[in-house]
């Protein structure tokens, strides 16, 4: 995932080494849906037929949630997206500078997002209202005469 500027300070030196390594130990998979780093997948898109998997290009398709194998299709037959896997890897405690083993995890760019969404959203609520608190405390059209 990008870093915010703001953050990037909170990482430590040797975090592209820490990267790779953690995602060389998920052997470039996945630790949550399993699916493989740098590889184009389609994720299911018809929640009635296929909603919530992902078929790899020989046609196995995962469980997005277990990574359990569920079975082959066709193509033809699967309404997806594309994508291509990029493996990053996550901060359980969303704390940068906690970088032991227990509290990273490589996941794809789908699994990281769903998990730091909620973190994600209460930090454009955070920023907007700093935005709205400055901006009512230097508005001159509510300055007293």
């Amino acid at each position: 995932m990008p870093i915010r500027a703001e953050n990037k300070g909170r990482y430590p030196a040797d975090w592209k080494s820490i990267s790779k390594r953690m995602r060389e130990q998920a052997g470039q998979k996945c630790q949550k849906c399993g699916a493989p780093n740098g590889e184009v997948i389609c994720r299911g898109t018809d929640d009635a037929f296929n909603g919530g998997t992902y078929m790899i290009p020989d046609g196995r398709v995962y469980d997005d949630e277990t990574g359990e194998h569920l079975g082959i299709a066709r193509g033809s037959e699967y309404p997806g997206r594309y994508a291509r896997i990029v493996l990053t890897v996550a901060h359980l405690d969303h704390q940068p500078e906690n970088c032991g083993d227990d509290n990273l995890r490589a996941w794809c760019q789908r699994c990281h997002n769903l998990y730091d969404a909620p973190m994600r959203a209460a930090g454009i609520k955070g920023r907007k209202w700093q935005k709205n608190a400055m901006s009512d405390l230097f508005d001159s059209t509510t300055a007293a005469p």
